[in-house]
């Protein structure tokens, strides 16, 4: 099927009011350049060949944030900058440690670090792109997790023994990097071509939360609710992102702001049970699987159809839904597996929804 996709950024933004647009938007924030590079049939390296993918590919926005990040924070954390589409062609061997120390591991170190400057910080790739939006396309932008740089700043072990042995220091860490980054959210919501906010936090594993809401509820979740409060003083949804089982955290999220959830992780979360319980307080964005159905050499094109039909028919109608997959769309989906997604989508998409 050929399918020619016209950019709109309202239809997300009306599936997060829990409104029916034209269509179910496509709400996947992040796609590796090498599946970029399949797609367009050329090299993606520049903004504005990034820029061209999303239109082209059947996005309504491009997902950019400023460029910068702290030390000891991998690339494949800095999704939405050119750190991360940079990676995404080619990764090395560097991935998020979980065991190895941070550069803060005392108080003493706190001050040898270089801490990102908000006033200084880079968005020239956000103002290149607003330059040449085609219409309809528009920008989200946001600030990568709280949570998830304080204890890539410790590492994982010494954050975990920080809880239990100082967690005072490990609220100092989060108070500073929570500054740092809602300054940054301050800057960035008003810039040109800015339709939405987001903010990725990865805050549970498959089978919980990291850490106990106790110790979300007073030192990270704050946070939230003032980057929140920012998106919604510009006149902005604000939109999560977090990995693992949120079942514990979800009814803090919404009472932070917490506008859409991405990507309800399938073997997490069970979707349907998610929009049954809370499809009237929060948007649902996701979840193809990623484990099987649009990973290269399980899934099938028809299994992808009847998982993106199953989803509109239970999901969509009433608006507060977007079809993404249950990650990211990694250099592991195929291309034709992107595809059959996409055009499952522009198949049963359409609103009114009638699939009965």
């Amino acid at each position: 099927m050929t399918v020619a996709f016209t950019p709109d950024y309202r239809r997300l933004l009306k599936a997060i009011a829990h409104e029916e647009a034209d269509r179910v938007p496509l709400a996947d924030f992040q796609a590796d350049t090498a599946l970029k590079d399949k797609f367009m049939g050329r090299p993606i390296r520049t903004i504005a060949d990034h820029v061209a993918f999303q239109a082209e590919a059947g996005f309504d926005f491009i997902y950019l944030r400023a460029n910068y990040d702290y030390p000891g924070t991998s690339p494949v954390s800095s999704t939405g900058t050119m750190r991360s589409f940079n990676y995404s062609i080619a990764p090395d061997s560097e991935t998020v440690g979980t065991y190895g120390p941070g550069p803060l591991q005392t108080r003493a170190d706190v001050d040898k670090i270089e801490w990102p400057d908000p006033e200084t910080v880079d968005v020239s790739d956000m103002l290149q792109a607003a330059e040449v939006l085609p219409p309809g396309l528009g920008i989200i932008t946001g600030v990568g997790g709280i949570f998830t740089r304080t204890w890539m700043l410790m590492g994982f072990e010494h954050f975990c023994e920080m809880l239990a042995d100082d967690v005072d220091f490990v609220g100092e860490i989060a108070a500073r990097v929570g500054r740092i980054q809602c300054a940054v959210m301050r800057r960035v919501v008003k810039l040109p071509g800015v339709v939405a906010a987001w903010y990725g936090d990865d805050l549970a594993c498959t089978a919980n939360l990291l850490v106990s809401p106790k110790v979300l509820r007073k030192h990270f979740y704050p946070w939230i609710e003032e980057l929140a409060g920012i998106a919604h003083s510009a006149g902005l949804r604000f939109i999560m992102h977090s990995d693992g089982c949120l079942w514990q955290a979800l009814d803090d999220l919404i009472a932070l702001g917490v506008e859409a959830l991405h990507p309800i992780e399938p073997k997490a979360m069970d979707i349907y049970d998610l929009k049954r319980r809370y499809g009237q307080k929060i948007a649902i964005f996701g979840n193809v699987d990623m484990g099987y159905t649009l990973t290269e050499g399980r899934g099938t094109p028809e299994a992808i159809r009847a998982e993106v039909r199953r989803q509109i028919k239970e999901l969509a109608p009433g608006g507060g839904y977007g079809l993404a997959s249950g990650a990211g769309l990694t250099r592991y989906v195929a291309l034709e597996s992107f595809l059959a997604m996409r055009d499952a989508l522009y198949e049963f998409g359409s609103y009114p929804i009638r699939l009965d």
